[in-house]
């Protein structure tokens, strides 16, 4: 599930959620957001003009159990009215246990695991959330992939060409446009068209 900023597994200090966001207007309220194995806490701010007379007011806390948190109405709508129906969901399934973990993992692990898909796959994955996306998009994962379905080593020329263009992109560029493209780069530096690059073997179809 995508939110408009990152929920955090935080190893410090044992949250599984830890977040905060501003709610959207005409509100625009702070809010924050703590998730650890026992709790679920929620806290707002309310943000009004500072002539009013509760500007000063101390943030307001709400500090559930999971059981407890299942059963707090209050609460439940304060973060409906905050932070959406989406986040409320998402808290309301941790409290009935079900709490996604592959999100949470460091970020090498997660290239680890995307490196193994089918390329199909990792464009499936790209549209689950920001992350993601951004994951499934990343350089050092499309280097990886044009590594291991290279055919000769990867020339200067070609890293290059990657610096403006993305591994991704040459991946899927066949091996005519590629080889012009390579061309075009060396006679805009002055080289001659002598010598081959080689690309990945054969076009791909999966959309990009």
């Amino acid at each position: 599930m995508a939110f408009s900023k990152t929920w955090l597994l935080d190893r410090d200090h044992g949250a599984f959620v830890d977040f905060s966001d501003v709610a959207p207007a005409p509100c625009k309220d702070f809010f924050h957001v703590y998730v650890n194995d026992k709790q679920i806490i929620f806290r707002y701010w309310k943000i009004v003009p500072p002539t009013r007379a509760d500007s000063k007011a101390p943030p307001i806390e709400m500090r559930n159990s999971y059981d407890d948190f299942l059963h707090d109405d209050r609460c439940h709508s304060e973060i409906q009215r905050l932070a959406g129906t989406s986040v409320l969901n998402y808290l309301k399934n941790i409290a009935h246990g079900q709490l996604d973990y592959l999100p949470r993992l460091p970020q090498n692990a997660l290239l680890k695991i995307i490196f193994m898909l089918e390329l199909e796959d990792i464009l499936r994955l790209s549209r689950v959330s920001k992350q993601f996306r951004e994951l499934c998009n990343s350089e050092e994962l499309w280097l990886k992939i044009y590594r291991i379905n290279s055919e000769t080593p990867i020339t200067p020329e070609l890293e290059d060409l990657a610096k403006s263009q993305g591994w991704k992109r040459l991946f899927f560029t066949n091996k005519l446009q590629l080889q012009m493209q390579l061309r075009r780069q060396r006679r805009q530096h002055g080289h001659g068209a002598h010598g081959q690059a080689f690309i990945t073997s054969g076009s791909h179809k999966m959309d990009t």
